[in-house]
């Protein structure tokens, strides 16, 4: 999202630009040693790679080059923001299972087959083990002034089991979601007014998709710190745009910091520093969001279910403060883009069907809140929303590291073997689901062959699973239903996608809102 400006505000500019070394200062060290540098350890994993002995098993895929493996592709033949289309192109060259290589020269296996992605994904494991982004792994363990952990997100074992165990009860809990149902409603009424007051009288409303990341700041912000903060007024802060910005640096940093020259794991180069000044106003920000959060809940109600997750959080004491920051950082920095995310994509998709929308309308009360049970009673809602999730979610492919050797597609993996599951490229497979490339909601009710729902999986699978899953869907069912209640959905031409870490649309979208 471009906002040109926003980082004028002096307060946030001294904070974002202000950028500490990755590990070690390297200010006095020439260019010529690093580059030795980086050939010398490339040179050292290729040695180790060829000394331990070959591949185990020969899988097909893309030709590796010495010191780059197949990475090479991301900067020459494909686009590294359009990487799902990329995949899609190998799944068609190499077929359903095939193998990349990183430079260090360790084999990447991406499975689009069916069978073996419910293999993958059903394996159980009580500490299920995801492999770390690793910039942010870097990043935080050279902070220990504010991190005392990597995150749930990138710790493994009983670490990760420690902070999933007293993070995510809360808001994993039914009952807890529910009781957010008041406050989601008059978050969703507000982010219609916001929509009204944005329509141009044709119906157009203009940058939605950043209308879109205001709602997410706020009912995601509003979940978890339990006070409304304003992003939805008419006029966003500089905090709030600022924080919009950051989130999306902070994504696009991680896909470059992975596909991209590794070259920042030696040098604070210019992506590490994009990287550490998103860093560093996400948590500043939040901060200043969380102590203000903390002044509005003195002397509040201690029932209120819209504080209750964070008063969970803050009174917890078997969580070092520096792990209830992180966390709340890091619900707040994926639930934003996850939901605007997707609710652009629902949106996008159910545009073409408005017969769908009509059905839906016709399932819902009139005006007014809705209430659990009036979704439930639309059951064309629900249908809706899972066939966006199929077709477009926000996360196209689960990354895994096998506990035990596995054979996949005839091919005999073995343990510690890195994964990718594309739940998304399998799920627009003819083999999987009828019609596999169309928006068909109805296939959610009345089932037609094939129909393969367990690979339908945009908040992951087992243990590992997001913990927002209950939150996002429940918000994207009420509002889709409040606005079809409101109005019809149109959209001229096809949406640009790309690949931020997230699927995500490319801004800005437009898109028209027709009364009934």
């Amino acid at each position: 999202m471009s906002l040109p400006g926003v980082f004028l505000f002096s307060h946030y500019v001294e904070s974002f630009w202000s950028t500490p070394p990755p590990l070690v200062d390297w200010s006095g060290v020439p260019t010529l040693v690093l580059a030795l540098v980086a050939l010398v350890m490339a040179a050292t994993a290729l040695l180790t790679r060829s000394v331990e002995g070959k591949r185990p098993c020969r899988l097909p895929g893309p030709a590796a080059l010495p010191l780059l493996g197949t990475r090479w592709l991301f900067w020459s033949r494909y686009k590294m923001n359009k990487l799902h289309e990329a995949y899609e192109d190998m799944f068609r060259r190499y077929g359903p299972v095939f193998a990349e290589t990183t430079p260090g020269g360790a084999m990447v296996v991406s499975i689009a087959e069916r069978t073996a992605l419910e293999a993958v994904l059903r394996t159980p494991a009580k500490r299920p083990y995801r492999p770390p982004t690793e910039i942010v792994q870097v990043y935080r363990r050279s902070r220990p002034d504010r991190y005392a952990s990597t995150g749930l997100v990138n710790e493994q074992g009983e670490k990760w089991h420690h902070l999933r165990r007293h993070l995510t009860s809360e808001l994993t809990s039914p009952h807890t979601i529910q009781g957010f149902i008041p406050e989601l409603n008059s978050i969703c009424d507000d982010f219609l007014n916001l929509l009204k007051n944005c329509r141009r009288p044709d119906g157009i409303v203009h940058g939605f998709d950043q209308l879109t990341n205001r709602m997410g700041l706020e009912s995601v912000c509003g979940l978890m710190l339990g006070t409304r903060l304003g992003f939805l007024e008419r006029w966003m802060s500089g905090r709030a745009a600022a924080l919009a910005a950051a989130v999306k640096a902070h994504f696009r940093a991680q896909r470059d910091s992975y596909y991209g020259a590794p070259l920042w794991k030696f040098a604070p180069t210019s992506l590490y520093k994009t990287f550490v000044r998103s860093e560093e106003t996400i948590h500043m920000i939040v901060s200043e969001l969380m102590e203000e959060a903390k002044s509005r809940t003195r002397g509040a109600a201690q029932d209120d279910g819209m504080q209750e997750i964070f008063l969970k959080i803050l009174g917890n004491p078997e969580l070092d403060m520096r792990d209830k920051k992180a966390a709340v950082i890091d619900f707040i920095t994926a639930g934003i883009e996850t939901l605007a995310n997707s609710l652009v994509f629902l949106l996008y998709l159910l545009s073409g069907r408005a017969d769908w929308q009509q059905r839906i309308r016709s399932e819902l009360p009139a005006c007014g809140d809705l209430r659990v049970e009036e979704l439930a009673a639309a059951p064309s809602v629900r249908a809706a929303v899972n066939e966006a999730f199929r077709l477009l979610p926000t996360a196209p492919f689960l990354a895994r590291l096998l506990d035990a050797p596995m054979t996949i597609g005839g091919h005999r993996l073995p343990a510690g073997t890195f994964v990718l599951a594309h739940t998304g490229a399998a799920c627009r497979r003819e083999e999987n689901f009828w019609r596999a490339s169309e928006y068909l909601p109805e296939r959610w009710i009345e089932v037609r062959e094939p129909h393969a729902p367990g690979i339908v999986a945009p908040f992951g699978r087992g243990r590992r699973m997001c913990p927002g899953k209950r939150f996002v869907e429940l918000e994207l069912h009420l509002i889709l239903a409040k606005i079809i209640q409101h109005w019809r959905v149109e959209f001229d031409g096809e949406l640009d996608i790309q690949f931020d870490f997230l699927l995500s649309p490319k801004s800005p979208v437009s898109l028209r809102l027709v009364e009934w």
